[in-house]
């Protein structure tokens, strides 16, 4: 399947609102987990503690999420670890959410990651297939990142704004994507209402551009 086949074979199951959603939920994430870790400690335990509560946020706003938008969602624990995800599934799609460290980088390489994105290789590839795969599950990524800011002043302003959100879809492997869709330019207008009041049209360009992918 190609990029637009891809998101709407997405869409037959997964309502496209469901991702504006999701979105609002990262930016909620980044900021409820920046306000409360800086609330309940000094800023050297914050620090490390930041990136493993801002996971816990999201995992919780993304089963909200689900609950609101008629998704059904789980906890699931991944085998020979301690760490538990949430999956979001609707008919043959399953999502989850990966920190990564710039605009739709690579995810790290887990067992339940292969495990989902081996499933893709039919759905990516039908013509390679003799037998029909219809129904073959999609597994698909919410990737965000936080936001990196030139001065410590501005870090300390707006480090709480994701630095972008995608909707990625694997290659079997985990070594690319097939397909990315940048949720901040898809939903401009959500992430506007979350950049502070002040910023003149500079500012608001440059955050835009900065979460784009960089292509080599």
């Amino acid at each position: 399947m190609n990029g637009p086949e891809l998101e709407a074979y997405t869409y037959q199951h997964m309502p496209e609102v469901l991702f504006e959603r999701l979105l609002r939920a990262v930016f909620a994430a980044h900021q409820l987990s920046a306000e409360e870790c800086r609330a309940g400690f000094e800023p050297s335990e914050s620090f490390n503690l930041l990136p493993f509560h801002r996971r816990a946020r999201l995992e919780g706003l993304m089963r909200d999420v689900a609950d609101r938008t008629g998704i059904v969602s789980k906890v699931v624990k991944s085998d020979k670890s301690f760490w538990n995800h949430t999956e979001l599934r609707s008919g043959p799609v399953v999502l989850t959410a990966s920190t990564v460290q710039s605009p739709c980088g690579p995810v790290d390489t887990s067992d339940f990651r292969l495990s989902l994105a081996s499933s893709n290789q039919g759905v990516l590839w039908p013509e390679a297939f003799d037998e029909p795969v219809d129904g073959a599950p999609l597994y698909i990524l919410l990737l965000h990142s936080r936001s990196r800011w030139l001065s410590v002043a501005d870090q300390e302003r707006f480090g709480h704004l994701p630095g972008s959100a995608y909707i990625a879809y694997p290659t079997p492997d985990l070594d690319g994507y097939a397909h990315e869709v940048n949720l901040f330019d898809k939903y401009p207008g959500t992430v506007a209402s979350f950049m502070p009041e002040a910023w003149n049209d500079d500012a608001r360009i440059s955050y835009f551009f900065k979460a784009r992918k960089l292509v080599a």
